[in-house]
């Protein structure tokens, strides 16, 4: 019998948040994550996280989002999920807003680089895993 290498090992929460003029937000990671074959090296991503125990996926996307970036945001609706094809997670995509105010990006040190606003089509460029398929949808990309 073959060994399933989609094990999934964590479940994740990933905010797609769109400014009014249309850019995405996205992090650079400092520590990046290889995927299961060793081929690929997680570098940038949208912003998000673990979901720590007793919280809803809601609560810890604007967590992880408050902590990654500094940025305070409203969780919208759910666009996608999926195990992922490259990695040992299961990911849940939410759509955000901003909430008013809060655009200063403030890094966290210990896991973020840097912080970008990018065009959708742009997330090619940054992004070394596939797209989901929905979120590239819900983009126009």
């Amino acid at each position: 019998m073959k060994e399933d290498k989609k094990k999934i090992s964590q479940e994740i929460v990933l905010g797609v948040i769109k400014t009014k003029i249309g850019k995405v937000v996205i992090i650079n990671r400092l520590w990046p994550e290889k995927s299961i074959d060793g081929s690929v090296k997680l570098t940038y991503a949208f912003p998000g996280g673990n979901i720590d125990e007793g919280e809803t996926p809601e609560e810890a996307l604007v967590r992880e989002v408050r902590c990654e970036t500094g940025l305070k945001i409203k969780v919208l609706k759910k666009i996608s999920e999926r195990t992922h094809p490259q990695f040992p997670v299961k990911v849940n995509y939410y759509e955000c807003e901003f909430v008013p105010r809060s655009i200063k990006p403030i890094l966290d040190v210990h896991e973020v680089a840097t912080v970008k606003w990018v065009s959708p089509s742009e997330l090619r460029n940054y992004f070394t895993t596939d797209l989901d398929p929905e979120v590239a949808k819900f983009l126009g990309i």
